[in-house]
């Protein structure tokens, strides 16, 4: 095929996370389609012909970032619910939201935090979408993500029947609406009703910890029915196992081994309480973690234990993980990554900048299972050029170790999803992001009006 594309990034620096972690000083990348034709040298693609050449000196270009772990609908109550650990954010604040949110509310927030997403170079979320669960809603999610331009998945949440764990954590019976057989219907609807080439959609029973059991078991059957993956939450809080253990007389990771519920298609939310028996378990079934250390520290959860899953096998991911986290930006996760896992083990080489850029791209991908996360011929072409002519980038002597720890989303001046420029110069090209914003404040304003959700100031865009 003669050397012809349709968009050149050319004088870029190129971080490729390839197998030898190449970074191309003046390096140039041709994509075809949507795929990536070739990279190397800008001196070696200079003889591309392209529809579109884009010049990215002082620039880098990046395998777009991969958010395995979200709960866009959060974005809804942004900023609330301040100073609660997890069951009482669950219980008092969260999942009242959840129980009452209206479908035109929910896509509000999903629509605002993807714009957030996008505009931060992430090109993939993962989005564990649990409020409204209906049919129309979930596809209507999927549609707001796919009309976005991104590529990923709507996890989407299932309750099931309100369990003893459930009632005796106070959780909000609301939730708790339909018994296994209803959401495995209904979830069988999604799942053929849902065609898209970039979002799948998922089975996600909502929470190990207060699940059905048979729900779990019934989740995972039907994803292998599908040949798609699954995501649940699993020991997120310090409690977590031990209320596991007294109500079905196993851990988590124990009873879904002896189940046969375990391999590459189960992904976990969180997994933070393990102890080394179930590190080994989701280790050695290669099951894929998502890590959302923004969340974990806002509601003081623990720290997950990085570097023992990595080595037994298992592929972790990172997550922004909704109204916790509060921030759509990769590029901040990436930093908390390493910093949450040097303070817990008061060991300044437990993390590195590498290990956190990798998780955010090549291993997000493997979680997610798309052939994306690095930038070499032959993959998928999902990019971001972030600029590095700001105050934070000077000077620059480990360009990885800058993006991590001095990087921003802020700093993002293109992402490309599947071949086609989705933001650019500061805007969305696919949607109107002014209307986006303005559907937000009204729409996630009169949600929070009518539950009574206590407000400490005041926005003066929300007024």
């Amino acid at each position: 095929m003669p050397d012809i594309c349709d968009t050149l990034f050319m004088h870029g620096t190129v971080v490729t996370m390839d197998d030898e972690r190449r970074l191309i000083k003046d390096g140039a990348v041709a994509v075809r389609g949507n795929r990536i034709a070739a990279v190397g040298s800008a001196e070696s693609l200079e003889h591309w012909q392209a529809a579109r050449r884009i010049d990215c000196r002082g620039q880098a270009v990046i395998p777009g970032l991969i958010d395995t772990h979200n709960h866009l609908f959060q974005v809804a109550g942004r900023g609330l619910g301040d100073g609660m650990a997890l069951w009482q954010w669950l219980g008092e604040f969260m999942l009242p939201l959840a129980a009452n949110i209206s479908p035109a509310e929910a896509i509000a927030a999903v629509r605002a935090g993807a714009m957030e997403a996008v505009s931060c170079g992430t090109t993939t979320i993962i989005d564990n979408h649990y409020a409204p669960a209906d049919t129309a809603t979930t596809l209507a999610v999927a549609a707001a993500l796919r009309d976005m331009g991104l590529r990923g998945v709507v996890a989407r949440g299932m309750f099931g029947p309100f369990t003893d764990v459930a009632r005796d954590n106070g959780l909000d019976p609301a939730l708790f609406q339909h018994d296994t057989g209803h959401e495995i219907a209904s979830m069988r609807e999604c799942l053929e009703q849902w065609q898209d080439d970039r979002i799948a959609i998922w089975p996600s029973p909502i929470n190990i910890i207060y699940n059905d059991q048979d729900l779990v078991r019934q989740s995972v059957a039907l994803a292998a029915e599908f040949k798609v993956k699954w995501q649940t939450h699993v020991s997120e809080a310090p409690i977590d196992p031990d209320i596991y253990q007294r109500s079905y007389g196993a851990r988590p990771f124990v009873w879904m081994e002896r189940e046969g519920l375990l391999d590459q298609n189960a992904t976990f939310a969180h997994a933070i309480w393990l102890d080394d028996e179930e590190v080994e378990i989701a280790g050695r079934r290669r099951c894929g973690i998502a890590h959302n250390p923004m969340s974990n520290q806002y509601l003081a959860s623990g720290a997950m234990r990085l570097k023992d899953l990595r080595h037994a096998g298992a592929t972790v991911g990172i997550g922004a993980d909704g109204a916790a986290g509060h921030s759509m930006d990769l590029f901040q996760i990436m930093k908390q990554v390493v910093y949450v896992q040097r303070l817990s083990a008061l060991d300044p080489v437990a993390s590195n900048a590498w290990d956190a850029f990798e998780l955010a791209t090549r291993e997000g991908a493997r979680l997610a299972g798309i052939d994306a996360g690095q930038i070499s011929a032959g993959k998928l072409a999902d990019i971001a050029v972030v600029s590095l002519d700001t105050p934070a980038q000077a000077p620059c002597f480990d360009l990885v170790a800058n993006l991590v720890y001095s990087g921003s989303g802020r700093d993002v001046t293109l992402t490309m999803v599947d071949g086609k420029v989705v933001y650019e110069n500061k805007r969305l090209l696919l949607a109107d992001g002014e209307e986006i914003k303005a559907q937000a404040h009204h729409l996630c304003r009169q949600l929070v009006t009518r539950l009574n959700i206590p407000i400490r100031g005041n926005s003066p865009t929300m007024a």
